[in-house]
């Protein structure tokens, strides 16, 4: 998500300068973003019927040094006109990308800006796993919406991301339902999109991304729906989440870990249907897994320092 989102207690308010930034106002620029042009090149069409528009190249890109694994799923929180307009990336101090953008348009259209084999600036400062700095071993697909915890996506946008979604897994295997996520969920205590309506128990039964077995959760309910910040902290890095020291750390973590997972109730507390929905996530894709240990960082281009209010 660019940064846009107002969070009352631990997450940066950008609301003003948003305003400014995606109405082409700030920076020198007197010209108003425009959206995509109503026709653009059609770029290809999928095996699910999806047809891909190639929309402006972004220069919030760079060669990609890693191997793929990841799929980050973002809101825009702002309009198609300026998320357009950001996404490509033009601003030299402040440069941010995307592979595919899905409008809120009807029906939507599916916009690629930077090519898979090529890594976009989406992740920004990111963990999961023994993954840091996930731009390198990600693609990303922001989907306009001002706020995904607060607005609903429309049916047809959920259809588009379906069939993209599964279009990028099978062109890369290597993604494990385990490793389609929520921005939040690799930006813990940072970022909050795409936002708890986000459909991730739809997609999880299209075979996209991973979801807990509901007799798992029902059984862990009864036999195990407790457990200390030890057990907690453990099960949270053992699934993936980047756990910070201390209680803030975990609080924050289980509130990441809620947002995608347990999305009725986001509070960061361990009630008994969050503990069970965790061990059973954890049994259903991590049962042999040990903890892992972070990867070394992929290097990267050096690149300009970040000054402005819309960040990855």
């Amino acid at each position: 998500m660019l940064r846009i989102v107002m969070n009352k207690v631990h997450r940066t308010a950008w609301a003003a300068p948003l305003i400014f930034a995606l109405s082409g106002l700030v920076g020198g620029c007197s010209t108003a973003p425009s959206s995509p042009p109503a026709k653009l090149p059609l770029a290809t069409k999928t095996e699910t019927g999806l047809k891909i528009e190639q929309g402006a190249n972004s220069l919030g890109s760079e060669a990609r040094r890693g191997p793929i694994q990841v799929l980050v799923l973002h809101h825009t929180g702002g309009n198609l006109a300026g998320s357009y307009d950001v996404l490509q990336g033009k601003q030299s101090n402040h440069r941010v990308g995307i592979h595919y953008l899905v409008t809120d348009e009807q029906p939507p259209r599916v916009i690629a800006m930077v090519p898979e084999n090529k890594v976009a600036y989406h992740a920004g400062k990111s963990g999961w796993r023994q993954f840091e700095s996930l731009n390198q071993n990600s693609i990303g697909i922001e989907i306009i919406n001002l706020d995904g915890n607060i607005h609903p996506y429309a049916p047809g946008q959920k259809d588009v991301i379906v069939k993209l979604c599964a279009d990028i897994l099978r062109r890369n295997p290597t993604i494990a339902p385990t490793e389609v996520l929520a921005h939040s969920d690799i930006a813990v205590g940072r970022k909050i999109d795409p936002g708890l309506l986000f459909p991730w128990a739809e997609l999880s039964a299209q075979k996209i991304g991973a979801w807990p077995l509901p007799e798992d959760v029902a059984a862990f309910s009864k036999t195990a729906p407790t457990a200390n910040a030890a057990e907690l902290r453990r099960l949270l890095l053992t699934y993936g989440y980047a756990v910070e020291a201390g209680d803030r750390g975990l609080h924050l973590a289980i509130e990441a870990f809620q947002r995608h997972f347990r999305p009725r109730k986001v509070d960061g507390v361990a009630d008994p249907e969050t503990v069970a929905t965790l061990r059973a996530l954890v049994k259903r894709y991590r049962t042999t897994a040990t903890v892992p240990s972070p990867a070394p960082l992929v290097p990267t281009a050096p690149r300009p320092a970040k000054v402005g209010k819309i960040k990855p």
